[in-house]
């Protein structure tokens, strides 16, 4: 229950910045956000699973931004043990990072950034080598 009350009181933070940006019945969507959890337990009572939850299902709400990276994980997991298992494939992790920029410059070095991608990608060598890819960005505020 902790993990969910942790992110329940950054979400209440969230409001406070969000409150401007959004229209009124998506606030209340956001304020109401995870505050109700259903469980379903095995036998002993031991392991529980969340079951149902009201989600606001904004993209930047703590706790729907923390459900939503453990389902891509999840979903990732899977998808690279099947291929390994059934293709007989490795994988290759590449992390890629760029300087710290100022907020003006960012939709400009996000632009940058993914035409480098494609160039890349598009390489003979690149083809070669990678059957695919899966991509994830992310930008922090410092």
């Amino acid at each position: 229950m902790d993990k969910y009350t942790e992110k329940k009181q950054r979400n209440q933070v969230f409001q406070k910045f969000i409150e401007r940006h959004v229209r009124e019945g998506q606030m209340y969507l956001i304020k109401d956000c995870n505050t109700f959890l259903s469980f379903v337990a095995d036998k002993t009572l031991q392991k529980k699973k969340l079951y149902k939850s009201n989600l606001c299902k904004n993209r930047f709400c703590p706790v729907c931004a923390w459900r939503k990276a453990r389902k891509d994980a999840l979903g990732l997991s899977l998808m690279m043990q099947y291929i390994k298992q059934e293709e007989q494939k490795e994988f290759l992790f590449l992390t890629l990072t760029t300087p710290n920029v100022k907020s003006d410059d960012l939709e400009s070095e996000i632009k940058h950034y993914n035409q480098s991608f494609r160039r890349l990608s598009n390489r003979k060598k690149f083809k070669s080598i990678a059957k695919g890819y899966v991509r994830k960005g992310s930008v922090a505020k410092f």
